[in-house]
């Protein structure tokens, strides 16, 4: 070997010193840049004849764990919508407070039932009763609040999830564009490993919001797909459209009627005109976006029925009132009539019968509204009954007459009729040991202060009477965020003790207080199960303050349920993020290493060319 082929075996080895010096001066500037991963520069020997003839740099590459880079996705996507259920049941954890404290849901409403237990004692205390007054009215007011923050919080979740949208879209448009540099390299060419972390760090972007699948080419370009399969990047990138809500109060719920849709969607527009719903479809379950519907959509409706569901049974335990049947004249057939003059939409009459030898109770409900026709048996929470929905807006004729249809729908062999006025009669076939009417009442809401019992409607509903009907939606729902204080009573607190006009009761009686009480803390009431609280088996059976207590230990247990989780998924994030991040951040210790050997490599290849210059001097002064 000559000197010359010395000296280009020795340049070429301080060419490839002096670009590895490069990688490692960028590995070094960028120790804490995010998304930076360290870069190591290939070389292989250059042959000729079989024999070296020096080395030279091939790619600059990056040291990932495909793999544990994948497991890190899923698991961080898992931890977004973790970290959102978390952030949620912490704010609504902080609105209802520790079960009895002194800002609490059951606090207040116990200090509202302690004060009519008060007033059992001194119903002539003109401050006992007006204890009373200002009790129920925080009582509303707290409802109110509670319900307007749930309702804020739906709209938190509805600008969270514009934001996210925006997010993706904006790291998907980029990713696109990072495709086609990557596509219009040359053929076999090392995809820039900068350009690769570039690509990683917006894939990284959205896997925080969505979980992810991801396939990617030898030339580095990658497609992108949700876990079910859809498409996000597959050539040219589909585009999100959320159509953002503001204004969003109880009755915005989402439907997958367009018209009946309070909040907003995620539809996905393809490149080639192809769009779906997302929401609607299911495909947005993971994810911070599928915490954020979760929370709009789910937890925080439920949290709404929940206060709607103590908001009604307050109303209603209080200003209800159970209307008697009279024996129908002599038969065969035999039954019962009832006066429906009380009956208000939402009242319902209950019918307790036998047919075939087996017990059976029908729960006919006034519905006046025939878009809600026909009803399901779960409207009530009796597990046992079989309900129908009727409208007396024609009268008790049509009411009767379309009872008889229902009935016999149904194969219920019952006969309803209209003798009279308002007054409805139920009679079993006339035929004997085929069926009777065992019962016949009903349960009406009190609209007058005096003159009609001891019930008493103190909550209304915006001013007007609540009886829980089911018209135009229902009046239940958002009723929590409406309830208010009956201010005819608010104008004279005697109403509190006063339930007979003529002869005026003696302020001293403490019938009306007495009843009052006993229906708030005795008197048991059925919850509905779409509260969340018990179910369509089990509902949940108890007093008002009862139910209090039940939603804030709910709420609570979910809330120390979603810390739990978040901090578990936590612990899976941390350990694979350090286990990645060891593969692939900067280790300036191992960079300083590399620099020592380089700067050796470089005096020892610069020494073996200064060794040749001397060599040839020498050879041209012997000429």
């Amino acid at each position: 070997m000559g000197l010359s082929s010395i000296l280009t075996i020795a340049t070429s080895g301080l060419s490839l010193t002096q670009a590895s010096l490069s990688v490692v001066a960028r590995n070094v500037a960028n120790v804490d840049t995010p998304g930076y991963s360290v870069k190591r520069l290939t070389q292989e020997n250059i042959l000729s004849g079989g024999v070296s003839i020096g080395v030279r740099e091939l790619d600059l590459r990056r040291t990932v764990n495909v793999f544990l880079q994948s497991q890190l996705r899923i698991e961080t996507a898992a931890f977004g919508a973790a970290d959102v259920r978390n952030d949620f049941f912490s704010r609504i954890d902080q609105l209802f407070g520790e079960p009895g404290g002194p800002n609490g849901l059951d606090t207040i409403l116990n200090s509202f039932i302690q004060s009519i237990q008060e007033l059992t004692a001194t119903p002539d205390g003109f401050t006992t009763r007006e204890a009373v007054i200002g009790d129920a009215q925080m009582m509303a007011q707290q409802l109110s609040q509670l319900s307007q923050e749930v309702q804020t919080m739906r709209q938190l979740a509805e600008d969270s999830l514009a934001v996210a949208i925006d997010e993706v879209n904006v790291a998907l448009t980029r990713l696109s564009a990072i495709n086609q540099t990557l596509r219009a390299q040359a053929a076999g060419q090392v995809p820039p490993a900068d350009l690769l972390d570039e690509r990683d760090r917006f894939i990284d972007q959205i896997s925080q919001n969505l979980d992810l699948r991801i396939t990617e080419a030898a030339n580095g370009t990658i497609s992108i797909f949700t876990r079910s399969g859809n498409a996000l990047l597959e050539g040219q990138p589909v585009q999100f459209v959320f159509d953002q809500r503001g204004d969003i109060g109880p009755q915005s719920l989402y439907s997958e009627v367009t018209a009946e849709r309070g909040v907003g969607t995620v539809t996905l527009y393809a490149a080639n005109g192809f769009s779906f719903d997302l929401i609607r479809n299911g495909i947005l379950d993971s994810g911070r976006i599928g915490g954020l519907i979760e929370m709009r959509d789910v937890t925080l409706v439920e949290l709404q029925a929940q206060l709607d569901e103590l908001a009604h049974a307050l109303a209603t335990s209080l200003s209800s009132k159970t209307v008697s049947s009279v024996a129908a004249p002599a038969g065969p057939p035999d039954g019962f009539e009832i006066d429906t003059a009380q009956l208000l939409a939402g009242n319902s009459i209950t019918i307790n019968y036998t047919q075939g030898g087996t017990p059976g109770t029908l729960t006919i409900i006034r519905v006046d509204d025939p878009a809600q026709l026909p009803l399901s048996n779960d409207v009530t929470a009796n597990t046992g009954d079989t309900v129908i929905g009727v409208s007396f807006a024609g009268g008790a004729g049509a009411a009767a007459a379309a009872l008889n249809a229902a009935l016999g729908s149904l194969g219920i062999a019952l006969v309803a009729s209209n003798p009279a006025g308002a007054i409805l009669r139920i009679v079993d076939d006339g035929v004997a040991g085929t069926s009777d009417v065992n019962s016949l009442s009903a349960t009406v809401t009190s609209t007058s202060l005096q003159d009609d019992g001891g019930q008493l409607p103190l909550f209304l509903d915006g001013g007007s009477p609540y009886t829980g009907s089911l018209d135009f939606g229902g009046q239940k729902l958002g009723f929590a965020a409406r309830i208010t204080f009956n201010s005819l009573i608010v104008a004279d607190n005697e109403l509190l003790v006063r339930y007979e006009s003529s002869p005026a009761t003696p302020l001293g009686d403490s019938t009306r207080p007495l009843e009052l009480l006993d229906r708030l803390t005795n008197v048991p009431f059925d919850f509905s199960p779409a509260s969340g609280i018990g179910s369509l088996q089990n509902p949940f059976r108890g007093t008002v303050s009862g139910f209090a207590q039940r939603i804030i230990s709910y709420q609570t247990g979910h809330a120390n349920q979603a810390a739990r989780a978040l901090a578990a998924q936590d612990v899976v994030v941390t350990a694979l993020r350090e286990k990645f991040t060891d593969d692939t951040k900067v280790d300036i210790n191992l960079e300083l290493t590399q620099l020592i050997e380089l700067q050796n490599s470089f005096a020892a290849n610069a020494r073996i060319i200064q060794v040749v210059d001397d060599l040839f001097n020498v050879l041209f002064r012997s000429f």
